[in-house]
């Protein structure tokens, strides 16, 4: 028994907290692992977000604000990182503490679909439910930016576009394909009347994922790092007090106001307003999905050959006039109209997605990323939550009507809305072309 304690902490020594130089081979197959891993976390982002967690709240009796609120959890909890920046770095080893918080993460998002197995009562469920999806993204937000930096740690700047650009189209090549099994294992449990039988094969299915991801995290080497002393104050208030990155952080500031406002609604419309079928909404992300993989590949390409910011600047734009577009989406036009608005959705998150991870970093000085980036993530994810609020409180305000016979409801005017606001998001970065980049 002794033995088997000792040579599980010399296997946990090793594996977390071995302070044997990196070679350029371990940095290679870093990178390698941390594309697998990106897989299984959007993977699992994929099942426990959007029109699985939609028609999972619905299930259990969730309005159409509460669950958009729900699916804006997330958000309101990236402002932890903010404090966890201060205790991730104090430390000049983090593999452990992010590999363990990720896994609890992971395993409590399976968890969740598990709730009607104990808890019979209406009321209860939901709550339980919500309460273990918060405490869930407790775990990751507070290792987010940790994990981000991490990953860049790995990979040097001159191929970053490319790595990241491929990164993403892998890990949604591979959510894509995943979505479309469990969308049609949805729909097939769904025509017997088994919908919440069908929720407890996802969150099987999450369990896996989560125990794969936490592999690839493990595997992973970690260079180490100076440990820096920071005071709460400091996170707080020193990003800041930094003239140029408040520019940065008025900027996410700015984009989550205008994408929080309608962007939890979008799922539930889908699956309450436009009543569609889960195999029909994977086979819009598929379309999605296609788009992106391509489209990360060729943004991540102009980036490298341009800047960053023009990326997220023409992307943005993009998914600015898709959102306003979607006034137009009613049961009628749906099956014209969204297929189009899919595709184009996806090339402009194919930037988006690495132009806006990478772009908080780029801006922040070197020896203090972390700290800039997590206060950047908390007051852009504070910020986005309230929003979020805002907009269920503005579907209740907002009245339905008909232009020229197009039936427009609270949710269209919510997206066209929120289309106005990125776009002026996009103008308004125009004020970042004074920090080099």
């Amino acid at each position: 028994m002794i033995e088997a304690v000792l040579l599980l902490k010399e296997k946990v020594s090793r594996t977390y907290f071995s302070g044997t130089t990196m070679t350029e081979a371990d940095f290679s197959k870093g990178r390698r692992l941390f594309i697998a891993e990106g897989c299984c976390a959007n993977g699992i982002v994929t099942l426990t977000t959007g029109a699985f967690l939609s028609g999972y709240a619905n299930s259990l009796g969730a309005t159409d604000s509460i669950n958009g609120i729900i699916g804006s959890i997330p958000v309101l909890l990236c402002t932890l990182q903010m404090f966890s920046s201060i205790l991730l770095e104090s430390l000049c080893r983090k593999k452990c503490l992010i590999s363990s918080f990720s896994f609890i993460h992971r395993l409590l998002l399976a968890s969740v679909f598990f709730v009607p197995l104990f808890i019979k009562n209406p009321g209860l469920r939901l709550a339980a439910a919500i309460g273990i999806y918060g405490t869930a993204h407790f775990f990751g937000a507070f290792i987010g930016t940790g994990t981000g930096n991490w990953l860049l740690q790995l990979v040097p700047q001159h191929m970053r576009g490319n790595y990241l650009g491929t990164k993403d189209s892998f890990a949604f090549a591979f959510s894509t394909i995943l979505s479309l099994i469990m969308g049609w294992v949805m729909d097939r449990f769904r025509s017997f009347s088994m919908e919440q039988t069908g929720f407890l094969v996802v969150g099987t299915v999450v369990f896996f994922v989560a125990c794969m991801d936490f592999w690839c995290l493990s595997s992973i080497s970690e260079p180490e790092s100076l440990p820096h002393r920071q005071k709460l104050q400091d996170a707080l208030w020193k990003p800041l007090a930094d003239r140029e990155y408040r520019k940065v952080m008025l900027t996410y500031m700015f984009w989550n106001l205008a994408l929080q406002i309608a962007g939890p609604f979008f799922s539930v419309y889908m699956v309450t307003g436009l009543k569609l079928d889960y195999t029909y909404i994977t086979f819009l992300g598929l379309i999605s999905s296609t788009v992106r993989v391509l489209a990360a590949w060729l943004w991540g390409r102009l980036a490298d050959a341009t800047s960053w910011l023009l990326a997220a600047r023409c992307s943005m734009g993009m998914l600015g006039l898709v959102h306003a577009s979607w006034l137009f989406m009613t049961p009628e036009t749906c099956y014209t109209l969204q297929p189009i608005l899919q595709a184009l959705s996806g090339a402009a998150w194919g930037g988006i997605a690495i132009s806006v991870f990478n772009l908080q970093y780029h801006y922040a000085p070197t020896e203090k990323r972390v700290l800039y980036v997590s206060a950047n993530s908390s007051y852009a994810g504070l910020c986005g939550f309230l929003s979020t609020l805002l907009g269920a409180s503005l579907l209740r305000v907002f009245p339905s009507f008909e232009i020229g016979g197009l039936p427009i409801t609270g949710m269209q005017l919510l997206f066209l809305l929120s289309g106005i606001l990125i776009l002026g998001c996009v103008l308004y970065m125009g004020r970042l072309r004074s920090v080099s980049i």
